[in-house]
């Protein structure tokens, strides 16, 4: 197990956006890759949305543009989108450009609604936008699954140090049932702040500094520090000995990976035990900025995630290996755009090895 330094916690923590997720990394990386090999980009419609049960609606939504010559595509914001989701009982949820500072950094606009998704559910994404006209997407999240006998120790793999993180999943047999397993380090922001008579102010306010230069020296006026997780991610790359996942067939096993995949075909209604490897380079940060909570997920997901996310995997293993115009990219379900709009359920596991306060 961990060294006793280590706190290790479990449960379906609300924090992880597996959305922005998708959208930040993948789209990251598109911009020095064509993820999309198509003659035709300008001005299409990108959609890169995972939803997830218990989580909020964070959608991204931008367009494609040529990045000037060759096969590349740069991602660009679109801020003029009508957007809603419309759930299988008829419900709708108007989603609402969201201008917090949590979004900033992402290369695609994101649109917010205030419902949480509920397990065995279909949705549909509707956005329409003056110029681009009209997308539309349906996906459905998964029943709940469990996750059992969870067992974690510091090891080694092929000369790395690595977190081994081994489980059982339990697969229900009335139904398919795709899985994929990731880690990502989830980055913090440090918040400073204080009380002053009954009222709590931000400190990195200029207001707020300017008030606690006046009162800091009263009694019981303290500078408190808090941390708050963001909705900045660091992929860790993930390492697997299991020849019954997709990775097997796309690369030696020797190979690190973004993710893990794997579906019920083999062992349909029966528990399914495996282990992943999760590269501890970034574990501990090597700069304030990089300062996070280490996250390991295993998620049951729609079908057309898995597709996705998977042509994605060996789009980006194959790539460098052969000409890009010999590469298939992705293919996505968003009708009249590009990209993915699937349905998760996440199990997840928060390991804490920086010194957050």
């Amino acid at each position: 197990m961990l060294h006793k330094k280590y706190i290790f916690s479990s449960g379906r923590r609300k924090f992880l956006c597996g959305i922005y997720i998708i959208a930040g990394i993948i789209l990251v990386s598109s911009c020095r890759k064509n993820l999309y090999n198509h003659p035709l980009l300008d001005d299409k419609f990108v959609v890169l949305a995972e939803i997830t049960a218990g989580d909020s609606a964070n959608i991204p939504i931008g367009k494609t543009l040529p990045a000037g010559s060759g096969n590349s595509v740069i991602f660009k914001k679109i801020n003029s989108v009508a957007a809603s989701i419309t759930a299988q009982d008829g419900s709708i949820q108007q989603l609402s450009l969201n201008t917090s500072q949590d979004f900033i950094s992402n290369p695609m606009a994101v649109y917010s609604g205030p419902g949480n998704f509920l397990y065995n559910t279909e949705y549909t994404l509707t956005a329409t936008d003056p110029l681009l006209g009209t997308i539309s997407a349906t996906t459905n999240i998964p029943n709940d699954f469990s996750v059992s006998h969870v067992e974690t120790e510091h090891d080694e793999f092929n000369g790395k140090q690595v977190l081994r993180f081994k489980f059982v999943i339990d697969d229900a047999g009335n139904e398919k049932n795709f899985y994929f397993f990731e880690a990502v380090k989830q980055l913090v922001m440090l918040s400073r702040y204080f009380y002053w008579q009954g009222t709590k102010y931000d400190y990195d306010t200029q207001s707020g500094y300017d008030l606690f230069q006046q009162v800091g020296n009263n009694p019981g006026v303290n500078l408190l520090l808090d941390t708050m997780l963001t909705h900045q991610f660091i992929r860790l790359n993930v390492f697997t000995r299991d020849n019954r996942t997709e990775n097997f067939k796309m690369s030696s096993l020797d190979s690190s990976f973004r993710r893990i995949f794997v579906s019920d075909s083999t062992f349909n209604g029966r528990e399914f035990e495996t282990e992943i490897f999760i590269a501890r380079d970034q574990f501990i940060a090597a700069n304030p900025q990089q300062l996070g909570v280490v996250q390991v997920q295993v998620k049951s997901v729609s079908k057309e995630l898995y597709d996705y996310l998977s042509q994605y995997e060996k789009y980006t293993l194959d790539f460098g290996n052969f000409p890009v115009n010999n590469l298939s990219s992705p293919v996505g379900n968003i009708k009249n755009g590009l990209g993915v709009f699937g349905g998760s359920c996440r199990k997840q596991w928060s390991f804490y090895y920086d010194m957050l306060k």
